[in-house]
């Protein structure tokens, strides 16, 4: 036992291991959220390739879309190539940590998996960034947990006329118009990028957390789900 901890009452040594206890497990719980992942590759605005735990890993931001630049049935949007360079010098050379949506990590119907993106070392939350600087819009045809900030920092972006939403110098046409009408569009996959989950025996799909949920629990597209289960009506997941 440390020399200081001998000349303490007992009192006050009860109370000094208790702390030095919380403190011990504070130090743990960061260490284990402590994500250092190395970016290989910048696909285009919003899709980038991991290095995660040493697998080459396809990483789709969260909650924002960028002009295409590399869909194999579209042609190159206005101000992709922008929003590229935009990603590929904020994370040249660089490394991150994920934070996912759901308890466990996602991926959409292409395989990506659905993280945000968080700079190392200092912290920059590089789906926002995107957003704040005009180079993507908030991508609100799914509900996520930052929804109303990205709403706000697009509808600054737009009065700013930052990146896709400026207009040509010396010209009275906005040529974002076409790529902001697209974004209102109803997204058909959306339900395969919400996570659900069902039974082994079960004829419903629930929420994480749902009682029903205690013997089995099998993550699920919300999509997939809806094709053989029924919503439950007690946790009430997204229909």
């Amino acid at each position: 036992m440390p020399r200081f901890l001998l000349n303490l009452s007992h009192s006050k040594l009860l109370w000094t291991l208790c702390v030095l206890s919380v403190v011990g497990q504070l130090v743990a719980q960061t260490s284990h959220t402590s994500h250092n992942y190395p970016v290989i590759r910048v696909i285009d605005g919003d899709t980038v390739v991991l290095a995660l735990d040493g697998v080459k890993t396809r990483v789709r931001l969260i909650g924002i879309d960028t002009p295409e630049t590399v869909h194999p049935q579209k042609p190159v949007e206005h101000y992709g190539q922008e929003a590229s360079t935009f990603l590929k010098n904020l994370l040249r050379g660089e490394s991150v940590s994920l934070v996912y949506e759901a308890e466990a990590a996602t991926t959409d119907k292409y395989g990506r998996t659905l993280a945000y993106l968080y700079r190392l070392p200092d912290g920059l939350f590089v789906n926002a960034e995107i957003v704040r600087q005009g180079y993507g819009h908030a991508y609100t045809r799914f509900p996520f947990k930052y929804m109303e900030q990205f709403r706000e920092y697009e509808r600054i972006a737009r009065e700013a006329g930052k990146g896709l939403w400026g207009r040509p110098r010396g010209s009275g046409i906005d040529l974002q118009l076409p790529y902001a009408i697209e974004e209102a569009k109803p997204d058909t996959d959306s339900d395969a990028l919400i996570t659900v989950y069902v039974t082994k025996t079960g004829k419903k799909y629930h929420k994480a957390g749902c009682r029903y949920l205690s013997k089995s629990k099998i993550a699920s597209t919300l999509a997939e789900a809806k094709t053989r289960y029924t919503a439950c009506k007690v946790c009430l997941p997204p229909k």
